[in-house]
């Protein structure tokens, strides 16, 4: 029994044992290089992890003074184009490159600064607007016949071809104006400038129209019959070289004043005769804008222009007055600009006199229908001993109707000369109809008849004139 349970206790101990060996002879046994392995793996991506954040550096480097040297090639080409607009060097070749030392020199394109087109003109002009030139040619053909009494003439004529050149130079506000007549010897008609910074105040100098009387401020080319009437061959004063201010005051004036020359176009005065002149003009029903190129400085709907187009609902109606003051007029020189003063000087017998003249006139345009009413007075008081002034009047009323709007109108004029008692009080008036066609809606291209009736009293003359006159402006 004894030995038995001896043998027991034997079996428990070896048992136990193992139990307790059998872990150990297990970890012996796995080959020895197990946990080394893992050891290295680890290291490795350890080390590609750390490789990998290198490269995402280096790149972001790379990509960094990329940007930088884009954005300094940017600011360069930036000021490069600063100064393209700022200075343009038309005299050096195109897109040459020139090397000099270490610097390099670029050619401005200054082509590119430059706009050309047509718009009611032939223009080019800056992008900086700082020069523009806009380029027209008008001209009118006349064919006429016309008997006096005791001949009668059918002729042919270019009456009119004016070539004129607008614009500014240096400034948007300096603007000039160019006009040369070249029906026959070309001829300065017009050449101004105004400094037009202020358009309520704008100096104005050079040879245009003086602003008196409104029939001579229309443009011939915008007239709805062919020709003025005999009221303003009287007493309109032409053309002289002088200076002036005018401009737009508010919504309801605009004026014009100036001191002339008395000699007429192109023509220097002899003596000190200087003429003065002063035109204003109210416009109750509208707005008027300032004008570089008219000689009385108005644009827009109040323009000097014959005819309603129907443009406005609204009746455009426009009040005007003007004083021209001649003193000590010693008739010395003679132009198309004074023909008619010095021949009624002559007709008197006087040297030298002081002359006053005063015009008034009423525009009214409403839809298609068109009214102008103008009266005119001059007065020759003469510095001679023994001779009466001389007192001459004028009336003009003129209207016209579209038949059908801005295509065919129908007009009529009336105008009468009072000379006064000193030239016997005689008188002569006017009777003329007419008829145009407006090809373009506009006084650009039309066909115009008319037939006049006129009766001089002085001269005993009735003279029955039809006249056709095509005008084309472009």
């Amino acid at each position: 029994m004894i030995k038995t349970y001896d043998s027991l206790i034997k079996v428990r101990s070896v048992f136990i044992a193992f139990l307790f060996l059998a872990p150990i002879s297990a970890l012996i046994s796995f080959p020895p290089n197990t946990y080394c392995q893992s050891s290295t793996e680890a290291d490795e991506k350890s080390q590609e992890i750390e490789k990998l954040k290198s490269e995402i550096q280096r790149i972001k480097e790379e990509q960094q003074k990329q940007i930088e040297e884009l954005q300094k090639r940017i600011e360069e080409l930036e000021t490069e184009t600063k100064k393209e607009k700022e200075y343009v060097e038309p005299s050096k070749p195109p897109t040459e490159e020139v090397e000099k030392g270490t610097a390099k020199t670029y050619v401005i394109e200054w082509w590119k600064n430059i706009e050309a087109g047509y718009e009611n003109g032939f223009f080019i002009r800056t992008q900086d607007d700082l020069f523009s030139l806009k380029f027209n040619i008008r001209t009118q053909f006349l064919f006429f016949v016309e008997d006096d009494g005791d001949d009668t003439a059918t002729s042919f004529d270019i009456r009119r071809l004016w070539i004129s050149f607008r614009g500014n130079a240096f400034r948007s506000w300096l603007k000039y104006l160019l006009i040369l007549e070249a029906s026959g010897d070309v001829e300065l008609l017009d050449y101004f400038m105004d400094a037009a910074k202020i358009t309520a105040i704008v100096p104005r100098v050079g040879q245009y129209r003086v602003p008196f009387n409104r029939e001579e401020l229309t443009d011939p080319f915008n007239l709805q019959l062919v020709d003025n009437s005999i009221v303003n061959r009287e007493f309109s004063l032409g053309r002289h070289i002088g200076v002036g201010l005018g401009g737009v005051v508010s919504r309801f004036i605009t004026y014009g004043v100036g001191v002339f020359n008395s000699a007429g176009r192109n023509t220097i005065n002899e003596n000190s005769n200087l003429l003065y002149v002063g035109r204003v003009m109210l416009t109750p029903t509208g707005e008027p804008r300032y004008s570089s190129v008219n000689p009385f400085p108005i644009a827009g709907q109040y323009a000097y222009s014959q005819g309603s187009f129907g443009d406005t609902e609204t009746p455009l109606i426009a009040l005007s007055a003007a004083v021209a003051f001649l003193p000590g007029y010693k008739p010395v020189n003679d132009s198309p600009d004074n023909t008619i003063i010095n021949a009624r000087l002559a007709s008197l017998g006087v040297q030298e006199a002081d002359i006053f003249q005063f015009s008034a006139d009423l525009s009214v345009k409403y839809r298609i229908f068109s009214l102008e009413a103008e009266y005119d007075l001059r007065n020759i008081n003469p510095n001679q001993v023994g001779i009466d002034s001389a007192l001459s009047q004028g009336v003009r009323v003129q209207s016209g109707v579209f038949l059908i709007p801005k295509l065919i109108e129908v007009a009529g004029r009336f105008a009468i000369i009072d000379l006064g008692h000193d030239f016997g009080d005689e008188k002569i008036w006017e009777l003329t109809p007419g008829l145009s066609f407006y090809f373009l809606r506009s006084h650009n291209l039309k066909l115009q008849f008319d037939y006049s009736f006129i009766r001089d009293e002085l001269l005993d003359t009735d003279i029955n004139r039809v006249r056709a006159q095509l005008t084309v402006s472009f």
